[in-house]
């Protein structure tokens, strides 16, 4: 799991550096929004500012633009907006389209308001991008068929509710509060926790403004799908097993050992993300893999 913020003129004062060694592993920012009055569109303020300085400390970025699309002719011509402030830059993350606008949005049906975002993230998509939606549990119940967004989008999620805040809906990234506090920053600041390293699939894709495989060497470290489960057979899942019974014998079956994933080291990878603090899913991926190496693992 990594912290990524989301900031925006409103944020006009930041030591970006302070940020990074606050732990902060990305921030998303504003790249600019349309005024749901007359629907003008416009670049945040401070867009190219945050983004030269976040860059400038190696900083993971990536952008959101705030829409007031009430039809899918609107949605075109943010899309082609938003290339224009994009044009030329690199994003470590996803591209969000946020929708959430009740003035325009509020009285479209589930399925026109579904259209439009499509209509937007097709066409970023298109021109190389890799593309999310961001939007409230609210809207993602019954604004949008979030199912079928889920099977083509990254998910953003925007919830505050803490303990009861929704469980069951697919993300991956949740926004859980907007009065947040990160050391460099002054005032409140939108804070996520994000469950996906976007990072390497995306440099490994080559989107965003990055060239195919331009990332780390653990990009090709595991199969298409970009994880290891339980059934794959595979040569680093053979030096992961080894790994695992080398350095953490105590809860590392011998039966793990092989390039089978199979039900022993699912289970040995599963106490080594309990402890550890990651998602207990028994996956070995990139975020589990990165842990993996701040306890001597190696891919060679």
């Amino acid at each position: 799991m990594f912290k990524v913020i989301d900031i925006s003129k409103y944020q006009p004062t930041v030591d970006y550096q302070a940020v990074k060694d606050a732990g902060v592993s990305g921030v998303i920012l504003r790249c600019g929004l349309t005024y749901w009055g007359a629907q003008n569109m416009g670049a945040d303020a401070l867009f190219a500012t945050h983004y030269n300085g976040f860059k400038k400390v190696g900083m993971p970025v990536g952008a959101y633009y705030y829409s007031a699309a009430d039809s899918v002719e609107v949605a075109k011509k943010e899309a082609e907006f938003v290339k224009t402030l994009l044009a030329g830059k690199q994003f470590e993350f996803p591209i969000y389209y946020d929708v959430e606008n009740t003035e325009r949005m509020g009285k479209l049906s589930k399925e026109t308001l579904t259209t439009i975002v499509e209509t937007f993230c097709e066409s970023l998509e298109n021109a190389g991008y890799f593309v999310g939606v961001y939007a409230n549990t609210n809207y993602f119940q019954n604004k949008l068929d979030h199912a079928r967004l889920a099977k083509k989008y990254t998910l953003w999620l925007a919830d505050y509710r803490g303990d009861n805040a929704n469980q069951s809906l697919s993300r991956d990234m949740w926004q859980y509060t907007s009065s947040g506090s990160v050391k460099g920053i002054a005032g409140n600041v939108d804070v996520n926790e994000c469950y996906r390293d976007f990072p390497t699939v995306i440099k490994a894709a080559g989107l965003n403004g990055f060239e195919k495989g331009t990332g780390s060497v653990s990009e090709n470290f595991f199969p298409a799908k970009g994880y290891f489960t339980l059934g794959d057979k595979h040569e680093n899942v053979a030096k992961i097993a080894s790994f695992m019974y080398r350095v953490f014998p105590a809860y590392t079956d011998k039966r793990a050992l092989g390039d089978l994933y199979g039900p022993y080291i699912q289970a040995a990878i599963k106490e080594f993300q309990k402890r550890t603090g990651l998602e207990t899913d028994g996956n070995t991926g990139p975020i589990t893999l990165s842990m993996l190496k701040k306890y001597g693992f190696s891919e060679a």
